[in-house]
Order: C-alpha cells, then sequence, then structure tokens
C-alpha cells in the first residue's frame, strides 16, 4: 500500500509539472502545434553562440555569462515557449559564426539576414530594430553618398552585415577590418580610418564611455538599418517556428524598457532647450523650401506646357534645366534633413525618463522630417517616370515577397493583414513597383482610422498577377474616381491629411509602364479598394536588364 502512495504522489508531481509547463505558454498566448510541443518536451535546452564584445547589444563577461540587450529579449522569448538556454563559450565573434556553421549551437543570438548567412541559417522575424550611421572625426565633412568619396578609408568589424554591404555596394572605399565595435570607432578616433558605419546604440555607448568627443555623426544609410534577428541551423525548423513565435509576443515597451536598462541616457540631467529650439528653427527653413520647391515645380510644369508648341530640341533643353533643378534642390534638402533627424537621434539618448516635455519636441521632430523625406521622395519620383527615356530594368520577380518586404519596410504595422495565393512570379521592374504599392498602403494607413485595418492581396493566375490594397476608411466619391490619378489632384476628403497629391499618380504612372492597369472601387462606407492587375511577362521590346 505505501509503494502505491508513494507511485501515486510521483505521478501527480509529474502531471503538475506538465501542466505548469503548458500554462506558462497559455498564459502568454502561444498556440504550439503538436509537432512543436513534442520538440520542447525533449529538447528544453538548445545551445546559443553570441557575440561575445558588442555592448550595449550583448557580451560575455568575466563570470562567464551573456549580458545584454540580446541576452534579455532572447531570454524572454526562450521563458515564454519553455526552451532553457545553454550558453556556448567563445572569445570572438568569427569563433561563434564557426560554431554556428560547424552545428555546435544551433542558434545566433542577435545578427542580421544576409545572403551570405542565408547558407546556413533561417531566421525568425526581427527581434529589435537598430539605426546604422556614418561617425567621422569632428572636421569630416558631411557624407551625403558615400558612392562620391574618394580615397578613404571606413574601418568595419569583420564578419559583419555591414561589412558585408559596404564591400559590395561602395568598392570606391577601402575596408580596414578590425576585431571588435570598439577598435573600428577607436580608429578613427586616432585618424586611422576616416570613417565607421556603426549601430546609433553602439556608437552613443562607446563614444561616452571612452570619451571620443572628436567624433561626430556625419550621415546615415537608411538600406543598413540593423533588423536583429535569430538566426536558426537550416535543419532546426521547428525549433525557429518556436522562437518566432515567442519574437511576435514581444512588445514595443519591453523592447524600449530592456532598451533602457543596458543604455545609460543620463549623460547630462536636462536638456539644452536652445539646441531644441534651434532644431525647430531648422525644421521650419527646410519646410519653406519644401514650399518654395513645390510652387517652382508648379511653375516648371506650365512652363513645359507653354514649350510643347516649341522645336523638340528646345523642349528636351527645358526638360534638362527642370532635372538638373530637381536634383539640386533635392540634394540641398535632404542633406539638412538627413542632419536634422540624426541629430534628433542623437538627442533622444540625451533626454531623462521623466523629461516628456523634450521627449514629445523631438517626436514632433521625427514626424516632421519623415513628412519632409516622403515629400522629396514623391518629387523625385515623378521627376524620373515623367522621363520620355525611362525604361524598365526587368527582373523575375516574386509577388508574394515583394508584398512581405514591404510590409517590413513598413515596420511590420500589425494593422496590414496580408492574403496570397497562386503563382505571383511575374517579369517587371521591382523598384518601380515598390514604389507604386509603397504609395498605395501609406495612402491606406494614412486615410483610416488609427485602430482600423489595410489588406494587402496578391494573387497569380494564369493571365497575370493582381495586386489589391483595401482599407477601412472615408473613400474616395464617385465623381472624382476618374481624376484622382492625375498628378497633383487629392480627393476632397483627405483635405485634412498632409501630401502632395502625387501618390496615386505615381502608382497609374508605374501600372501604365508595365502594360497593366490600375483601377479603383470605393462604394459608400466601406473604404477603398485599389486593384493592379499586370501581365507576366512584358513586351520584347523591353530588354531585361
Amino acid at each position: 500500500m505505501l509503494t502505491f502512495h508513494r507511485l501515486a504522489v510521483l505521478t501527480l508531481f509529474a502531471l503538475a509539472g506538465s501542466l505548469a509547463h503548458a500554462g506558462s505558454v497559455q498564459k502568454t498566448g502561444i498556440a504550439l502545434t503538436p509537432q512543436e510541443r513534442a520538440y520542447i518536451d525533449s529538447n528544453q535546452r538548445i545551445r546559443m553562440c553570441v557575440d561575445p564584445n558588442w555592448v550595449p547589444f550583448e557580451r560575455i563577461n568575466s563570470q562567464g555569462k551573456h549580458e545584454g540587450i540580446a541576452a534579455d529579449l532572447v531570454q524572454l522569448v526562450a521563458q515564454r515557449v519553455g526552451l532553457k538556454i545553454d550558453l556556448y563559450p567563445v572569445k570572438t565573434w568569427e569563433e561563434s559564426l564557426a560554431a554556428s556553421k560547424d552545428k555546435r549551437c544551433q542558434i545566433l543570438s542577435f545578427l542580421n539576414q544576409s545572403p551570405e548567412r542565408d547558407q546556413w541559417l533561417i531566421f525568425t522575424r526581427p527581434i529589435f530594430f537598430d539605426q546604422n550611421i556614418i561617425i567621422t572625426r569632428e572636421e569630416h565633412a558631411y557624407i551625403g553618398d558615400p558612392k562620391g568619396l574618394t580615397d578613404e578609408t571606413i574601418a568595419l568589424p569583420h564578419g559583419t552585415m555591414v561589412e558585408e554591404r559596404i564591400r559590395k555596394k561602395y568598392p570606391n572605399l577601402r575596408i580596414i577590418t578590425t576585431e571588435t565595435e570598439q577598435e573600428a570607432i577607436a580608429l578613427v578616433s586616432e585618424r586611422k580610418a576616416n570613417m565607421t558605419i556603426r549601430s546609433l546604440m553602439v556608437a552613443a555607448y562607446t563614444i561616452k564611455k571612452e570619451g571620443l568627443f572628436n567624433l561626430k555623426i556625419s550621415g546615415q544609410i537608411p538600406e543598413l538599418a540593423n533588423a536583429l534577428r535569430i538566426g536558426v541551423l537550416k535543419d532546426e525548423v521547428v525549433l525557429r517556428d518556436i522562437l518566432d513565435k515567442g519574437v511576435q509576443t514581444l512588445t514595443e515597451q519591453e523592447r524600449e524598457a530592456i532598451s533602457n536598462k543596458h543604455v545609460s541616457v543620463n549623460i547630462q540631467h536636462g536638456v539644452d532647450s536652445g539646441l531644441v529650439l534651434k532644431m525647430l528653427f531648422g525644421a521650419l527653413f527646410v519646410l519653406l523650401a519644401i514650399i518654395f520647391w513645390y510652387r517652382k515645380l508648379r511653375a516648371v510644369d506650365r512652363a513645359k506646357a507653354l514649350l510643347a508648341q516649341q522645336q523638340g530640341e528646345q523642349e528636351l533643353r527645358a526638360r534638362r534645366e527642370q532635372s538638373r533643378l530637381v536634383a539640386m534642390l533635392s540634394h540641398e534638402i535632404r542633406t539638412p534633413v538627413a542632419m536634422i533627424d540624426a541629430a534628433a537621434r542623437s538627442l533622444s539618448l540625451l533626454v531623462g525618463s521623466g523629461d516628456d516635455a523634450s521627449k514629445l519636441r523631438i517626436e514632433r521632430i521625427h514626424h516632421g522630417v519623415g513628412r519632409m523625406v516622403r515629400l522629396t521622395d514623391q518629387f523625385l519620383a515623378k521627376d524620373r517616370l515623367d522621363d520620355e527615356a525611362l525604361s524598365l530594368k526587368a527582373d523575375l520577380v516574386d509577388g508574394h515577397e515583394l508584398c512581405q518586404q514591404l510590409v517590413v519596410q513598413l515596420g511590420n504595422s500589425p494593422r496590414i493583414h496580408c492574403r496570397f495565393s497562386g503563382d505571383a512570379h511575374l517579369t517587371a521592374d521591382p523598384d518601380l513597383l515598390q514604389v507604386a504599392l509603397h504609395n498605395l498602403l501609406i495612402n491606406a494607413l494614412r486615410y483610416a482610422p488609427a485602430e482600423a485595418r489595410v489588406t494587402l492581396t496578391c494573387n497569380g493566375d494564369s493571365d497575370g498577377v493582381v495586386f489589391i490594397v483595401s482599407d477601412e476608411g472615408p473613400g474616395i466619391d464617385p465623381e472624382e474616381q476618374d481624376s484622382i490619378f492625375a498628378s497633383y489632384v487629392r480627393g476632397s476628403k483627405g483635405k485634412d491629411t498632409t501630401g502632395a497629391g502625387l501618390g496615386l499618380y505615381l502608382v497609374k504612372r508605374v501600372v501604365d509602364l508595365h502594360g497593366g492597369t490600375v483601377t479603383v472601387s470605393s462604394p459608400p462606407g466601406h473604404g477603398a479598394t485599389f486593384c493592379i492587375e499586370l501581365p507576366r511577362t512584358q513586351s520584347p521590346s523591353l530588354a531585361v536588364k
């Protein structure tokens, strides 16, 4: 009888442990498949490789423990899915990469996805976002585009995504590889390299810690922004899916709290109100320049109408003068806008947690800069698309993948719901298609209520590929639907929002160049739905470049 009781007690303990594990997953709202639950039951401990010296993101401290932003985020994800993490000890990032390739560890904690890493890893969704910036000494001029630099050196840690992309995109720069982030920044400070490209968060931490105040932010490269993910071995698909579900439970508030825990922002206890005021006046000046530019372009358009009756050579000269004007104004406006945005990002690191007034001012600067950049991009896109000599750079495009990339570019907004079906491969210019779909999504998010959903659909059939963007906004009046795709035309229901009336014109121009059609339907009270229909292949006259 005693043996029976002991057996019953042990059975109850085992059952309680199993229920506790299931309950912990259930509390976070994570729905695991039977295959995923079986994986966790048999592989509760997984090995992880990390960058041992990437402060404040992560490091292995003197006690051999993993600490930093990455450590806290990954541990939070692991706890929510019921996994235990064992740290694989290394001394350098190169050792971690080698150990991952040799399958001595199952995951890499915090890294960007790249074609080279795709060879042996699969990735979760981004777990953390951070901007990369160009760092130079104080006397170096602002860098608008690194392609224009000659005979300049750039210090970059070996084996990083930034090094991989800089080698491909900017062969004009001479790369000096380093072992650590701190070494790269130190080489710039010591005049042994002209610049480095580093994370804004890492740069702020290192400059303050080492006292490298002879350095400054001299620009940024938006396409090199860090979308940091958990990398998983290719043959561990189930593990990747489990971790991905844990990543999806993270909130922006949790990311911000963990980030603030590891990055000291108390460089000064107050904010220089004079500096904030100067930045606001700078933003106002750039806004006035945008208005002047807009009026100047309207004047140029009117001048083009008058020149239509003259000789073709005169028309070509006028067109070239307009392009020079657009290029000049773009350069003059983009440079101060980028400087204001970079300065605002730096200033946000100096603001104390209780200074809500300064945070509000800085947030307004960010929104203002965003509006200026979008307006600048639309005017530049119009100028390029209006060029009669424009030819498509046609390539094979996967419509489903293109839509997913756009959602990532828009910050994985939970408001965007994607639907895919059929084979969506087509021959098209991927950059121009992104311009068209990006404008439709931005309009839908802007005009729909704050919590309303926007649906992005991509369907492929035997005739072609169809992209549909629908929203739950105020819609478009029937009498305006025929003219809504003209340049500088805005619907009557959008007068309370900012815009130049170019977004839908650019959509129509891109679709026309591809030999497709775009239509709009807007039943009263049911928002607006835009439908783009494109052929699978372009005409033989369009060479694939």
